[in-house]
């Protein structure tokens, strides 16, 4: 591109960057998934290959995105049984983590950053250190290159609120961060949500065009798509219950379920079909009413009146009624007939294995390992997947797989890793404090409402008052000023709870896909986030009320009161700032941290003389971060002041540090303080 200049590459650069990606066949078997004694997903098989996609479909509650997170390898709480392999071999997290790229369902981006931006700042910090920012460069150009959004390099991402490119355009940057890892596969939670028809479209057929042109590995999760999407999977997993209905080609997929009795009517899109005969199939039914009519009458079709979709599609309802009696053993499915493996055995719809001896090895179905709420059309639609030559050739090209030694072996843990070695911290860190300055910068009126806010009510506070006297009526005046200073500021720090819950979504999906370590972020916040509106409006108005109030004279005691307010703010913004990281509710932050205010206010010495609290209680003070600044600042300005007050003509002289002691304040205490 001529914005960005001729980019060239040495040999050694543009074949790394040939030679990172690793086709990869992904294949799983016997699959499950408990929660506690709840099994949420059961034996779930399949296999995508490069160049393919392959689409998780089936109804709300049906465990797509579950089977998704176990597929991707994050982090659950459950117990996971079952084989994954890479290319036939298994291969441990920390490698597996370096070759895949995980897209979630929501499109979580900052707003300020251009789409160049927003995707370098992901090859930055997680391409292989020893490449070159050129090549680093090259590849983020690339990547925007094959997701066809060059042509808005230069946009801002934008919020709901402002100008903003579109939904389809910034799912299509949230894969460019993926991507530009090279990832061998890409995992995609619900790609398509929240998108109108077109954009919908153009995300999958992006995908579809990606792992053909690119020999990518595609895995996504995907609700009801229409009938031209649905058209563009090579591979299909259907999920009822958590059950697997149908694994394997999705253009074979309309031709066995009508195989088995359900045909799609003409015209009706095969994705809303299935996903509304699996939302049915997945509802429990009572025994006592699935083989008897409106009359009370048994019907002769067994499960036929269970069949039937979803209220939102009469038109199907029929078809499926009448077919499945043609074709299914009524024993098996019947509630009142009681179930046996012989009876199993004989009850194979078409399109199942005939080879001798394959029933009793490869099917492998158990009736028993069925829950007890799970409908009898649930366990036939189950039944007859398992049974089919669709399920079985795929077991057996998974075992095929496995045993063979022709496929590109990803490598060993520790080549994997160090090949794939990221930015250290210093750059990490480097790279996060720009981008974190970008987007305050860009971003001003935070920081010109702080600006303005602090003179605004420096200038207050100043006039109110304005040149105490020595007296102790002036004393009154001092602790009043500098207390509330420190109340201002340490309330005023509740706004960082809303800067960092806007951007907890964020770091958390970065984290999670290896961005950086916490303390780089975090360090990266505090220098270039906090500082800016944590150090400036602390020396605003302290400049601005010194000199108005007429505080103590003398250099270095300004600069000694300037460092307390300083370290002081940067501390309860910290504070609010942890408790945002704790506390995923902003509410509920915000509510403890105003708490956590007030208790440091009560025993900040002001309040509550410190000589008085009892013994018992007296350690409660230390955790005050008020008490430190408060008694520092206090005194900073009184320990060498004479203060003089003259009742009925007589005048007394009292020494600050005499004053500092009755209130209960360390006259030696500012550094320890500080």
């Amino acid at each position: 591109p001529s914005s960005y200049g001729q980019i060239r590459l040495d040999d050694d650069e543009a074949g790394k960057l040939m030679t990172d990606h690793i086709p990869a066949t992904l294949l799983f078997q016997n699959v499950s998934y408990y929660v506690g004694e709840k099994q949420v997903l059961n034996s779930i098989h399949g296999i995508v290959k490069p160049g393919e996609v392959m689409a998780i479909m089936g109804g709300s509650g049906a465990g797509k995105t579950t089977f998704l997170d176990i597929l991707a390898r994050k982090n659950k709480a459950g117990t996971i049984r079952g084989e994954i392999y890479v290319n036939g071999r298994t291969v441990e997290d920390e490698v597996f983590k370096k070759v895949v790229g995980y897209v979630d369902q929501e499109d979580h981006l900052l707003s300020t950053l251009t789409v160049y931006e927003t995707i370098l700042y992901s090859a930055l910090l997680r391409l292989p250190r020893e490449m070159s920012f050129e090549a680093k460069r090259f590849r983020v150009l690339e990547t925007m290159s094959e997701l066809g959004i060059l042509g808005i390099k230069d946009s801002r991402i934008g919020d709901a609120g402002a100008r903003s490119i579109s939904g389809g355009e910034k799912r299509r940057v949230s894969i460019a961060c993926e991507l530009v890892t090279s990832p061998s596969i890409l995992f995609l939670d619900e790609p398509t949500s929240g998108l109108d028809a077109y954009n919908a479209y153009n995300v999958i057929e992006c995908l579809v065009t990606l792992a053909r042109n690119y020999n990518r590995t595609v895995v996504f999760t995907i609700h009801q798509p229409r009938s031209n999407i649905f058209a563009l999977f090579n591979q299909l997993v259907l999920l009822a219950n958590g059950y697997v209905v149908y694994s394997g080609d999705a253009s074979k997929c309309q031709s066995y379920f009508e195989k088995i009795g359900h045909k799609c009517p003409p015209g009706f899109n095969i994705a809303d079909f299935l996903v509304d005969l699996t939302m049915f199939a997945a509802k429990p039914h009572e025994g006592s009413n699935e083989n008897h009519n409106a009359n009370g009458e048994e019907n002769n079709n067994g499960i036929s009146t269970a069949i039937a979709p979803v209220e939102t599609t009469p038109s199907i309802r029929q078809p499926l009624r009448n077919s499945i009696h043609d074709i299914q053993d009524l024993e098996l499915y019947s509630p009142h007939q009681p179930q046996s493996e012989n009876s199993l055995n004989d009850s194979i719809p078409i399109e199942l294995s005939n080879r001798d001896g394959s029933n009793a090895d490869s099917a492998d179905i158990n009736i028993n390992e069925f829950s007890d709420d799970i409908s009898e059309h649930l366990r036939m639609l189950v039944t007859s997947y398992r049974r089919s030559l669709i399920a079985l050739g795929i077991k057996d090209e998974i075992d095929r797989v496995v045993h063979s030694d022709q496929q590109p072996v990803i490598s060993t843990q520790e080549s994997v890793v160090n090949s794939h070695e990221r930015a250290s911290w210093f750059t990490q860190f480097r790279i996060l404090s720009n981008r974190t300055f970008k987007n305050l910068y860009r971003n001003p009126m935070l920081m010109l409402m702080h600006y303005c806010i602090s003179v605004y009510l420096a200038l207050l506070c100043g006039a109110l008052f304005y040149r105490v006297t020595n007296d102790i009526a002036g004393f009154q005046n001092r602790m009043g000023v500098l207390f509330f200073m420190c109340a201002l500021f340490g309330f005023g720090c509740l706004s960082s709870l809303h800067v960092f819950a806007t951007e907890r979504i964020i770091f958390v999906k970065e984290r999670a896909n290896g961005y950086y370590a916490p303390i780089t972020y975090f360090s990266s916040k505090v220098l270039f986030d906090i500082i800016p509106l944590r150090v400036i409006p602390p020396i605003l108005m302290g400049v601005i009320i010194y000199h108005m109030v007429g505080l103590v004279d003398g250099t270095a005691e300004f600069f000694k009161f300037i460092l307390v307010l300083i370290l002081f703010n940067l501390t309860a913004a910290s504070i609010c700032l942890c408790i945002g990281i704790i506390f995923k509710e902003v509410g509920v932050a915000s509510l403890l941290s105003s708490l956590v205010m007030l208790f440091s206010m009560l025993f900040g010495g002001l309040l509550l003389n410190k000589e008085s609290i009892p013994d018992y209680l007296a350690w409660l003070k230390n955790l005050s971060f008020f008490n430190y600044a408060f008694e520092a600042m206090i005194v900073n300005e009184v320990v060498y002041l004479q203060l003089t007050e003259e009742k009925y003509g007589l005048q007394i002289d009292v020494p600050g540090a005499t004053i500092l002691s009755t209130f209960g304040f360390n006259a030696s205490a500012y550094w320890s303080d500080v």
